[in-house]
């Protein structure tokens, strides 16, 4: 999954491209079958066409995973992905015109439609991976040198498909204790300098990324005028969650959590998100009651014991609250054992509950949870008291989950496979402290469209 923050200006390209790849198919279609309710004369007519296929169109583009830049992706994969969306576009749109008649477009104008928009969008994206996204560099320079340093290194080497370059290490102090420190760890540039604006002109570099030394004599001098001629000056942990998507837990401090932009609990942002909560909770216990009812009924049928099942849970600012679910699991799971995370292929899952866990239907009932208010559609996974109190010694910052209301699914859910031990609970913690940080509508929209698309595919599941 990509940082909501970190790569706006790819994701503005490639949206522009694909929506402007359908309105050209629309117009071409339009022109080409001579469609009577759409003719091209009717300005406010196409408009509306054109906003209908493009909506269409770029969910197409969205289920085939063309707005993801977590891996590289050569022309192959990029023209069979393509087509894969040309085939999804066939499917979505024959479904529409199956299911409502009454807002047909025409079988015409829908043959032309996909035809051109699968040549057109082919195209473009294979320009705009060759020659336009590949020129996008951001090249990046350190100053100074501390045990952040080899995982900023490491994050722009994972993303050096997507343009980052580093270039180096700067020092203005005491260079031979730095390229020491640098030399001993990690296989990089050292430039000694007395100007950095200067050095930061001479290799172009975009960001500068403060990592120590800003004690030296004229260093903040230096720091400024390079920002006042155009550099982007960040600290590592401003760095880190740009490029990574989550915050560096590890390595951060309190001082960076308490004065950096985000975290903030206004009471009109928290009685806006409980709004949304409340009304979109009530919509899908509606519109998804008749599947709670089958997947009732397949829990009793598949294994003895009851369909629900509920456990204790901590939730906001600590307290704890009875969550409930779909039983996958066999009655007695926990008999001896207590609590256990789940293990992957566990033997303690029903056959029924394989199939739940992997659709997350299991998770139907918390909707009365989030009705409630014990919990909320988007935010951290609410875990057991007894782990909690466990994971809270071993996991700096880990109670700062307990600011928000913990949600059905989340950043982390969608961003990490089901966290089973501490290592992993640490590194779900990295994506919920980002949630939370950078909570925005936009962001909680990409998070429950993102989720959607892991119920289809069944990813993550546990």
């Amino acid at each position: 999954m990509l940082s909501p923050k970190g790569f706006a200006r790819r994701w503005a390209v490639l949206i522009a491209g694909d929506a402007g790849c359908s309105a050209l198919s629309t117009w071409l279609s339009v022109r080409l079958t001579a469609h009577p309710a759409f003719a091209l004369e009717s300005t406010q007519g196409f408009v509306t066409l054109a906003a209908m296929m493009a909506a269409v169109h770029l969910g197409a583009v969205y289920l085939q995973d063309l707005y993801r830049f977590d891996e590289p992706r050569g022309d192959s994969w990029v023209a069979a992905s393509t087509v894969m969306v040309t085939v999804k576009l066939a499917l979505i749109l024959g479904l529409l015109d199956t299911i409502m008649p009454a807002t047909s477009v025409g079988r015409m104008f829908l043959v032309g439609y996909i035809a051109s928009s699968g040549v057109i969008l082919v195209g473009w994206r294979l320009g705009a991976n060759r020659f336009f996204l590949s020129r996008m560099h951001v090249r990046v320079m350190a100053l100074g040198f501390n045990e952040s340093a080899p995982l900023m290194i490491g994050e722009i080497t994972r993303r050096h498909h997507l343009g980052y370059r580093f270039t180096g290490f700067a020092t203005l102090g005491d260079s031979a204790r730095a390229a020491a420190g640098v030399s001993a760890r990690i296989d990089a540039p050292i430039h000694r300098t007395g100007s950095l604006c200067d050095l930061a002109r001479r290799y172009r570099v975009d960001t500068l990324v403060v990592l120590d030394e800003v004690a030296e004599p004229g260093a903040m001098q230096e720091l400024m005028r390079c920002r006042v001629r155009g550099t982007r000056i960040l600290d590592f942990e401003s760095f880190y969650e740009r490029i990574a998507g989550k915050l560096p837990v590890p390595y951060l401090r309190g001082s960076w959590l308490l004065f950096a932009p985000g975290f903030t609990g206004t009471q009109w942002r928290r009685a806006l998100k409980r709004t949304i909560d409340i009304a979109a909770a009530a919509a899908l216990g509606i519109a998804l009651a008749p599947v709670a009812a089958l997947t009732a009924l397949a829990v009793r049928i598949d294994s003895p014991g009851p369909a629900l099942y509920s456990q204790d849970r901590m939730g906001l600012d600590g307290r704890v609250f009875r969550v409930y679910k779909f039983r996958s699991m066999r009655v007695d799971a926990e008999r001896g054992a207590g609590a256990v995370w789940a293990t992957a292929d566990d033997p303690r899952v029903t056959r029924v509950g394989r199939v739940i866990r992997r659709l997350r239907f299991d998770e139907l009932p918390q909707l009365f949870n989030v009705l409630r208010g014990d919990m909320s559609l988007v935010g951290p996974r609410p875990e057991r008291p007894e782990m909690v109190e466990q994971l809270d010694q071993e996991i700096p910052f880990y109670h700062l989950r307990h600011v928000v209301r913990p949600g059905l699914t989340g950043w982390a859910q969608i961003c990490f496979p089901y966290g089973a031990s501490v290592e992993e609970a640490r590194e779900k913690l990295c994506y919920d402290l980002y949630y939370i940080k950078n909570w925005s509508l936009f962001f909680e929209l990409q998070i429950m469209l993102q989720t959607f698309k892991v119920m289809l595919f069944g990813r993550g599941a546990r």
